[in-house]
């Protein structure tokens, strides 16, 4: 959607969830310092995050070799 979201860094399932829950809970600051404008844009982050790292994300080497099965 936005371009790549594989990188080798983002490959252990721990960091992707520190950063969804990062800006999950950087969100949450802006609420509650009633910067409502971005609270929602963080939030949508948020959503993005968890949608491109945790449901869709392939490893890199996945990413790297879509097809390597078909090669042989």
């Amino acid at each position: 959607m936005f371009g790549k979201t594989e990188h080798p860094f983002l490959d252990p399932l721990w960091r992707r969830i520190v950063l969804v829950a990062f800006c999950v809970f950087w969100a949450g600051v802006e609420f509650y310092f009633d910067n409502a404008m971005w609270g929602y844009v963080v939030l949508a982050i948020a959503v993005y995050a968890a949608w491109a790292y945790l449901l869709t994300y392939k490893p890199s080497s996945e990413a790297a070799d879509p097809d390597k099965d078909t090669q042989e």
